[in-house]
């Protein structure tokens, strides 16, 4: 088994973190904050960890810069 931890940090990590959880998966645990979010996930084969992984860093990109937009309008 593998396990990967992800940490974010930004003013957005609130919101960020609950654009995520509708695509939680069921070995998913995400604990956030107003300035923070901790993802932690398993696997049992790397690729799968590495497409997740790759998956969810570009939803968090998104997220923000959506958020990011929102606010400066």
């Amino acid at each position: 088994m593998i396990r990967l931890k992800l940490v974010f940090w930004s003013e957005f990590a609130e919101g960020v973190a609950k654009s995520l959880q509708p695509d939680n998966l069921p070995n998913m645990h995400l604990q956030a904050d107003r300035e923070s979010f901790c993802l932690e996930f398993s696997a049992e084969k790397i690729g799968t960890m590495l497409s997740t992984a790759d998956d969810l860093l570009m939803n968090i990109k998104i997220a923000e810069e959506t958020m990011v937009s929102a606010e400066e309008r």
